[in-house]
């Protein structure tokens, strides 16, 4: 898969592109992809035209923390068979443009053949350019396709699975996105702490524009070269650990995906060590059941 930041290449003429944020790449998401993948001729390209940062954190002002990171956005893009992924770079002047200008700059940078879009996509200054107006304002520059947002119990978006998980409710959450939420990083050392009252634990560096669930204990799944393990993860504001079930040995530097399934229960302080070893005991009795 090939990545273009704001520069045009010929790989895209032509292409079939699905427009958008992408933060979570959720089941509304991997609807477009599947649309595009159904509409594409063999020499066709498949494409991705997103923003870095995304719209959001620049017009909000918001602390930038993604569902899906740049390098775990192109690894899933990837496994899923898109050709390529095409970068904005976002910045309040670009947040300015009129919205019939923004079609011109898709034109002239990427020359797309198909733009499939979802119903609520709003682009432009003040947000005026909607799906149908791209689709109005592109006729004999680009064939526009609109869907329909995918509903589940209300409708699915990248911000409502952002507040689930905030809320530790990681099924609910999972279940939007269609697959389990993923945290990925590389071991680092840590204080030792549970080697010392008998559960070890692998100490995981986690990007920092990574959104992390609400702190507590988890059941997750862990996965490291070609092997998967379940485990505890202890998660407390950036402090990410896991006791892994059945597991000895170094894993230093190794990278690792995490997979989160259940929540088990909140934070809490314990008076010594003995009580704090029973508590993981607990933990991992529920992980494996």
């Amino acid at each position: 898969m090939k990545v273009f930041i704001n520069k045009s290449n010929i790989l895209t003429r032509g292409s079939l592109c699905g427009i958008g944020s992408f933060d979570g790449i959720h089941r509304g998401h991997q609807t477009i992809v599947e649309y595009l993948k159904n509409l594409v001729h063999p020499r066709q390209k498949i494409g991705i035209i997103t923003f870095i940062p995304l719209p959001f954190f620049v017009l909000k002002k918001a602390p930038i923390f993604y569902l899906t990171p740049r390098k775990e956005k192109e690894k899933i893009f990837r496994e899923m068979g898109v050709d390529f992924i095409y970068y904005f770079t976002f910045t309040k002047k670009f947040a300015e443009l009129e919205p019939a200008e923004f079609v011109k700059i898709i034109d002239k940078k990427i020359q797309p053949s198909i733009i499939v879009v979802g119903e609520n996509f709003h682009f432009g200054k003040g947000r005026r350019g909607t799906a149908p107006f791209l689709k109005q304002n592109s006729y004999n520059i680009f064939e526009v396709k609109i869907l329909k947002s995918l509903d589940d119990e209300g409708t699915i978006s990248s911000t409502r699975i952002r507040e689930l998980l905030l809320l530790g409710h990681i099924k609910a959450a999972n279940r939007l996105l269609g697959r389990e939420y993923m945290v990925s990083g590389t071991i680092i050392r840590g204080k030792g702490k549970g080697a010392q009252i008998g559960f070890p634990t692998i100490n995981v560096k986690v990007p920092k524009d990574k959104l992390l669930p609400l702190d507590g204990v988890y059941k997750v799944c862990v996965s490291y070269d070609k092997y998967e393990l379940l485990g505890a993860m202890f998660c407390r504001h950036t402090v990410v650990e896991v006791h892994l079930i059945n597991f000895s040995g170094d894993l230093y530097h190794k990278e690792v995906v995490i997979k989160l399934l259940k929540r088990i229960r909140d934070i809490e302080e314990f008076p010594d060590d003995s009580a704090l070893r029973a508590a993981i005991a607990s933990d991992v009795k529920k992980v494996k059941r």
